[in-house]
Order: C-alpha cells, then sequence, then structure tokens
C-alpha cells in the first residue's frame, strides 16, 4: 500500500471513497425497490396459482360426480336392453 504524499492526495482519496459509499448506497436502494417488486409478483403468482389449484379440485370433483352419473346412466341402459 502506497503512503499519501500530501495532504491533497488524502482528500482526493476520501472523496474517492464518499462518491463510491454513495453509489453504492444508492444501489441498495434500487435492489431494495427491484427485490419489493419481485415479492409482489411472486406474492401475485402465489395468489393465482392458490385460485387454479382450487379450480382444479372443484373441477375434478364435477368430473368425478359427472363419472358416476355416466356409470348409473350406463347400468340402467344395461338393464334395460337386458330385458
Amino acid at each position: 500500500m502506497a503512503a499519501f504524499q500530501n495532504f491533497e492526495e488524502v482528500w482526493a482519496a476520501l472523496g474517492r471513497l464518499y462518491d463510491d459509499i454513495v453509489k453504492l448506497q444508492e444501489s441498495q436502494q434500487q435492489t431494495t425497490i427491484q427485490l419489493d417488486r419481485v415479492t409482489e409478483r411472486i406474492d401475485r403468482l402465489a395468489e393465482g396459482h392458490e385460485r387454479v389449484t382450487s379450480m382444479l379440485a372443484t373441477l375434478a370433483g364435477t368430473v368425478t360426480q359427472l363419472a358416476s352419473l355416466v356409470d348409473s346412466h350406463e347400468r340402467r341402459l344395461a338393464r334395460m336392453e337386458e330385458q
């Protein structure tokens, strides 16, 4: 590590350090904003997923009921055909 030759070099280095700190803080703020947006999107996707899962469960129940009804009608038709 090189030693500073005079006060101006120290002051310039401190200025660069300050600028870097400000840039890092701005970058951190932007990252936080982006993370919040991503989190919101994930939450919306999770809600959508829950709705789709619920609809699929309802659909599966309806299909099961319809299949049972079809079986019942087929058995009735088979009995009618046997007579």
